[in-house]
């Protein structure tokens, strides 16, 4: 047999990640850019810059883990002279980002349905969500940031840069348990920007 040089495996086990996250929610206006793809974080707390990210909503704690989800759909290309599929196209792309959130304030919850439209009053006091008869959906920009295991001030960032609220709100409220209730996000393309980064951005700070 000839001489053989082994491949080496590189493991590297300081990109075994580790939660906990936190989901924010940035308006579009705010939102980073097709020229500047990743958020201006302040690196010792893993949270948007106020300054270029503006109005940018914390969503409170999670009841377990942030989950985010690329899924690609292909589709074969098969024709009768092979058995096989001789090539394949994408027919959709999906991503998604989705957590059970614990806090239940009317503003926070708000944020999650994007249909509603909250208000406050003193006297007597309350805050308030309506919804019904609004068909315009808001847009926003939507980042789950979780910390490396493996330093201080490095950051693991899920970012869509265009999304609506898909699942809408289901609260439970319960003696024996914590009220929380379930969201996801869907991205959208947004074809103001350059192909190949429409919807989002996976990204760690190094």
């Amino acid at each position: 047999m000839p001489a053989t040089t082994p491949t080496a495996k590189n493991y590297d086990i300081t990109q075994i990640h580790q939660g906990p996250g936190d989901i924010w929610m940035i308006p579009q206006t705010v939102a980073p850019t097709d020229t500047a793809q990743i958020l201006t974080l302040d690196l010792a707390t893993g949270t948007p810059d106020s300054t270029a990210h503006a109005g940018a909503v914390c969503l409170g704690p999670t009841s377990g883990g942030i989950t985010t989800t690329i899924k690609v759909k292909l589709s074969d290309i098969t024709v009768d002279q092979a058995e096989a599929a001789v090539d394949t196209y994408m027919d959709t792309l999906e991503s998604t980002i989705e957590a059970e959130l614990t806090e239940q304030g009317i503003s926070l919850m708000q944020q999650v349905l994007t249909t509603g439209v909250f208000s406050t009053q003193v006297s007597p006091g309350y805050n308030r969500l309506t919804y019904g008869g609004i068909s315009v959906v808001p847009t926003a920009c939507i980042a789950a940031i979780s910390p490396k295991r493996t330093g201080t001030n490095l950051w693991v960032v899920s970012l869509l840069f265009k999304c609506a609220s898909k699942g809408g709100i289901t609260v439970m409220m319960d003696r024996a348990k914590k009220s929380t209730h379930k969201v996801q996000f869907s991205g959208m393309a947004d074809l103001a920007r350059t192909a190949g980064r429409q919807i989002g951005v996976q990204y760690e700070t190094i």
